[in-house]
């Protein structure tokens, strides 16, 4: 059943937007009514009886309670609520992004301003990750953007905030229309950002859940080809607020103009519980972070050790997940001079800890187990 009609609406939705979801229902054009409007029916005969007047310009007179029969009847027409009907009419030429944060001091539709400042800003690095992911998956994106990315983020808009905690709408028209049978590889910038917004999330998700199971950090790597990145990450965190405590949705809507055959998710929740794995997520895609347990093995390449000290510094040249890295490790003195016989006699040695990698170095801490191997066959 439909809920009420709609009544006493302020509504600036373009006529244009009106006949594009006429088109895409269905209804046909019957005829023209005094040259200020076109009437619109079914094909259909048992439907024929149903009516829609379409003005055809927005100054014509009583043109917002037209607009409001005609939404009307669509909603008895499609046993719909006609106020989401309205919202579909609304964005039809546009996908649109809304991202609703939860929490105690938003209830009234309100935000510090602080927050504000970076729920906005955080919901545009949203899009800037999507869009830079939908033409190059990378791990992390930094530098300049390209052009397409560029052009992108110029033509967002910031629709209104709506009722529900506090909701921010981004809004990205479908500039480059294009015909609505749409074959994949032909389908407009928008939609496949949006698309590709979807997909990143999806994927995100599953790395958190993977990384759950397994406290392997190298989960987040596969998803990286899914659209994921640092950049994602930190959007996401962002958007939890300063003192990230705060749950958001995020909710995807696709234009009218564009059909899409892909059924992709337009719903997700994220919650202030997920914050430390997107960290973790963003630190590995940056560079930065730990393995708790690994095994050093490798030719001494480097030996570093000062008179007065009681220790010694080693650096063995060993394969991080598949990566060559220089591995420095701090051993006591005994195990230091092994380890340099080792180099001298081109021996490799093991070491097992806890290995800390940043961008630049990596460190195998709290070593133990060191041993001397062997010569390379």
């Amino acid at each position: 059943m439909i809920s009420s009609p709609l009544k006493n609406v302020s509504i600036k939705i373009p006529p244009i937007n009106l006949e594009g979801y006429l088109l895409s229902k269905g209804w046909v054009a019957e005829g023209d009514l005094l040259g200020q409007a076109t009437i619109w029916h079914r094909s259909d005969k048992e439907h024929f009886n149903f009516e829609v007047i379409l003005p055809k310009s927005m100054e014509i007179k009583g043109y917002c309670q037209r607009i409001i029969d005609a939404i009307n009847e669509l909603a008895i027409f499609e046993d719909r609520d006609p106020h989401n009907i309205l919202k579909e009419i609304e964005s039809f030429f546009s996908d649109s992004v809304k991202i609703r944060v939860v929490h105690s001091d938003v209830e009234e539709g309100t935000i510090p301003i602080d927050d504000g400042v970076l729920l906005i800003e955080k919901s545009r690095d949203l899009l800037t990750a999507t869009t830079l992911s939908t033409f190059n998956k990378r791990s992390y994106f930094t530098g300049q953007r390209n052009l397409e990315a560029q052009n992108f983020i110029k033509q967002l808009r910031l629709g209104q905030t709506e009722v529900g905690s506090f909701i921010v709408n981004l809004i990205a028209p479908i500039s480059d229309t294009i015909n609505s049978q749409v074959e994949q590889d032909k389908m407009s910038i928008t939609r496949a950002i949006t698309n590709n917004l979807s997909r990143s999330l999806v994927a995100i998700g599953r790395g958190i859940e993977s990384y759950k199971r397994t406290e392997s950090i190298f989960e987040f790597e596969s998803v990286v080809n899914h659209g994921v990145s640092a950049n994602l990450c930190d959007a996401l965190i962002g958007l939890t607020g300063i003192t990230k405590s705060r749950s958001f949705t995020i909710n995807i809507c696709r234009a009218g103009v564009e059909l899409d055959t892909q059924v992709l998710p337009t719903e997700f929740e994220f919650s202030p519980e997920q914050v430390p794995l997107l960290e973790l997520a963003s630190a590995f895609y940056k560079g930065n972070y730990v393995i708790k347990e690994y095994e050093a093995f490798g030719l001494v390449s480097k030996m570093t050790h000062l008179s007065e000290d009681d220790f010694g510094e080693i650096t063995v040249r060993s394969s991080i997940h598949g990566i060559e890295k220089n591995v420095t490790i701090q051993l006591k003195l005994a195990e230091y001079w092994q380890a340099v016989h080792a180099h001298e006699s081109s021996e490799l040695i093991s070491c097992k800890g806890v290995l800390h990698v940043t961008a630049k170095s990596a460190k195998l801490l709290e070593p133990t187990n060191f041993k001397v191997i062997g010569k390379t066959i």
